[in-house]
C-alpha cells in the first residue's frame, strides 16, 4: 500500500516537488536552483477507465424505456512527469497542473462571496470535473 499523502493546492506543486516522504518523514530532494518541472522532466500519460457497476446498470435499465443494461466505461487521463536527477528517478503527477483540465489561477485575486461570483458567459456555474466525477459515482 502506498504511504498516505497530504493534499495541497496545485499552485504549490513547484515548491512541493523539492521534497518527498521517506518512512513518513519529510526529506528534501537535491535539485538545482533552476530546476523546472516542465523543462527538466519527461511528460507521460496514463489512461485509466471507470466503468459502471452492476447496480448502476440495473438502475439505468429500470429508468430507461429500452431496458438496456449496457456497461459504460469512461476514460480518466492522468498526466505525470518523469524526472531524473542525480541518477535517481522520481515521478510527479501533474494532471491538475497541466493538460485539458488544468487549474488556472484566478484572473481577479480579490476575494468574492460565492453569491456574487458569476460564471463567464456561456459557461455553467458547475465545475466541469465535479460534473464528470458525479456522473461516474452518483450519490446514493
Amino acid at each position: 500500500m502506498a504511504p498516505p499523502e497530504h493534499p495541497f493546492p496545485v499552485s504549490e506543486l513547484d515548491q512541493r516537488v523539492r521534497s518527498h516522504s521517506v518512512n513518513y518523514k519529510e526529506k528534501s530532494r537535491k535539485l538545482p536552483q533552476d530546476f523546472d518541472l516542465k523543462r527538466d522532466c519527461e511528460l507521460m500519460e496514463l489512461v485509466q477507465y471507470s466503468c459502471t457497476t452492476v447496480k448502476q446498470q440495473y438502475e439505468r435499465a429500470l429508468a430507461s424505456e429500452t431496458g438496456s443494461t449496457r456497461m459504460e466505461c469512461f476514460p480518466i487521463v492522468r498526466l505525470f512527469r518523469k524526472c531524473v536527477q542525480g541518477g535517481k528517478v522520481f515521478h510527479v503527477e501533474t494532471t491538475a497542473w497541466e493538460g485539458q483540465h488544468a487549474w488556472k489561477p484566478p484572473a481577479n485575486p480579490q476575494p468574492t462571496l460565492q453569491s456574487e461570483a458569476k460564471p463567464p458567459e456561456g459557461e455553467s456555474s458547475e465545475n466541469v470535473l465535479t460534473t464528470y466525477w458525479s456522473s461516474l459515482w452518483p450519490k446514493k
